[in-house]
């Protein structure tokens, strides 16, 4: 035990130093010490700085465990480089302003605090970038003059006092699934700016949009007035987004788009309408604690309205208003339990952080007979864009992300899943990715069920009592053709025509499912046969109907 006592000390400082990586300097002391240019410095142990200034493309490390403080005020050329790599904590003690151009990264064991969690930052750089993973605690966040700002939120970032951003800034602001931001003041947006939540969001006072653009696909609530004024303000919801204030102001051009759940206390919309999701198949829901109010616009389409209280018609939901309304907007369905599509408020995709909505990968399910080699389209069901055209191998790129057994893989020239020939009977799984081909960063992924189903093969022998059939019509490309009878094709019997070739192949009429639905309902018949492109099998008609055609790939006795 005793040796274990030692080494763990040794074990915890190679660990710790091991998160930084590429040091030149380490554990520096002067209290005013310069960060020198184009050079990496380590924390591997507790320091405070006095009044520091920094080079030109400095870098710090902090590792897991440290804790690196700045006492006063931090200088360096306006506009350079700076990088931190935060495991460790980093504390400043004061208000905070950054001239440099900053690219923040704090991870799942870090933390940044700023005035104890009260201090204002201040970012003054023109290309900034934060990732946080930790937690990150300040008072006022200011985005500055002319500023260009990344912030990607996976872990929890407090914001005590106001979010400001300059009118000349430009901010992609996502919060991850999983991520926690939480606003104790106002904040304001510009048109310039983009605010993804995937997580949640708690804003305890209100905020101007400015025409900026808020897509949320987690839970957002907001505490104050919500102000879209300014051009073409807009706001997404595709999950569960809740004001108790009232949203005000609102442009004709402003876009308030409602997929998941809106609940508002008082909509005063102005001359910006309400808009659901245009395919039936989904349904937005707004709740209210009052009367909207909007003047002579299109409601709709795919909305549910319901009061809080009372009755919910069209004289309880819209006061002082005249809107036009598109189709399926209703009161209330699930009282009646009419509603045409459920509630979803977890859509479970996150958009890109510049509010690009991702493709949508739908999870299959594909059973194939032992002995079969493929079976589905993997593409047939999913969308290039949530909610937009259908996935084709020209507008996603289409690529295997794992698979529970090497047997089955994903032809990603067509889609189709494959078994190869011995797979044993049993469930398998198998991960595909498809990725924007206009934006090859933005991609979703699926997983594939392939049920592989043991069958008992027909080997049956032939029936050869009863009259022989001689046939008098045969194809060869062997060169013996004749007349019949006990010459060729007579010699083979039990067939009306005969097919013969060492080196040729017989193809049948290749149809896509489209066409096969395009037959005509009087050209079919019981026994039909034609080679379906689209499921990969030779198809026969039982009955001469549209709904008859089955896939001849079962090795079974059929009686």
């Amino acid at each position: 035990m005793r040796k274990l006592l030692y080494l763990f000390p040794l074990f915890f400082y190679y660990f710790s130093y091991a998160q930084c990586t590429g040091c030149d300097v380490q554990n520096p002391t002067d209290p005013n010490y310069h960060f020198p240019d184009n050079t990496t410095v380590c924390f591997t142990s507790d320091m405070t700085f006095n009044n520091p200034t920094f080079g030109t493309n400095a870098k710090i490390c902090i590792a897991s465990g440290v804790t690196l403080q700045f006492q006063n005020s931090i200088s360096g050329a306006a506009n350079a480089p700076a990088r931190l790599e935060v495991h460790g904590t980093l504390n400043f003690n004061q208000t905070i302003t950054s001239v440099a151009n900053l690219n923040v990264h704090v991870f799942d064991t870090g933390n940044i605090t700023v005035g104890g969690g009260n201090g204002n930052l201040t970012i003054d750089g023109q290309i900034n970038e934060i990732v946080n993973e930790g937690l990150i605690e300040l008072g006022v966040l200011q985005l500055g003059n002319n500023s260009n700002n990344k912030i990607d939120n996976f872990g929890n970032l407090n914001i005590n006092g106001n979010l400001n951003m300059s009118s000349s800034a430009t901010t992609l602001f996502r919060n991850e699934g999983g991520g926690l931001i939480f606003i104790g003041g106002n904040y304001g947006n510009n048109e310039q700016s983009v605010y993804v939540n995937c997580g949640t969001i708690i804003s305890q006072n209100g905020f101007n949009i400015n025409g900026g653009k808020i897509i949320n696909t987690g839970i957002f609530t907001v505490g104050g007035d919500i102000n879209l004024s300014g051009s073409s303000s807009e706001i997404y919801n595709f999950g569960l987004f809740t004001s108790t204030g009232n949203m005000n102001n609102a442009p004709s051009d402003a876009v308030i788009y409602n997929e998941g759940e809106l609940a508002l206390n008082q909509y005063q919309g102005g001359n910006a309408a309400i808009q659901g999701p245009a395919s039936s198949t989904k349904k937005g829901y707004i709740v209210l604690q009052n009367p909207i109010q909007v003047g002579n616009v299109a409601v709709g389409p795919n909305l549910d309205f319901r009061r809080t209280t009372g009755v919910s018609d069209p004289g309880t939901v819209f006061m002082n208003s005249n809107p036009s309304f598109l189709t399926n907007v209703t009161y209330d369905c699930a009282s009646t339990n009419s509603c045409s599509a459920p509630l979803i408020i977890n859509p479970g995709f996150c958009p890109a952080i510049n509010g690009d909505l991702p493709p949508m990968a739908v999870d299959d399910t594909y059973t194939i007979v032992a002995g079969g080699s493929s079976a589905g389209i993997v593409l047939d069901n999913d969308f290039e864009t949530y909610g937009g055209a259908q996935a084709t191998l020209s507008n996603v790129i289409l690529s295997q992300v794992s698979t529970s057994n090497s047997n089955i893989s994903l032809n990603t020239t067509d889609g189709h899943i494959l078994a190869a020939p011995g797979t044993p009977p049993g469930n398998y799984t198998l991960v595909y990715q498809i990725c924007q081909t206009a934006s090859p960063s933005n991609c979703d992924t699926a997983t594939v069920t392939v049920t592989i189903q043991g069958t008992v093969p027909c080997y049956k022998p032939a029936a050869t009592a009863g009259t022989v059939l001689t046939p008098n019509f045969g194809i060869t490309s062997l060169s013996r053709a004749d007349k019949g009878g006990n010459n060729w094709p007579g010699v083979r019997k039990g067939a009306w025509a005969v097919l013969e070739s060492k080196n040729k192949g017989f193809v049948l009429n290749r149809l896509t499912d489209v066409q096969v639905a395009a037959i005509p309902q009087a050209d079919l018949k019981e026994g039909m046969i034609i080679y379906n492109t689209t499921q990969n099998c030779l198809q026969v008609n039982i009955d001469g109907t549209a709904t008859g055609w089955k896939c001849f790939n079962t090795q079974t006795c059929p009686d």
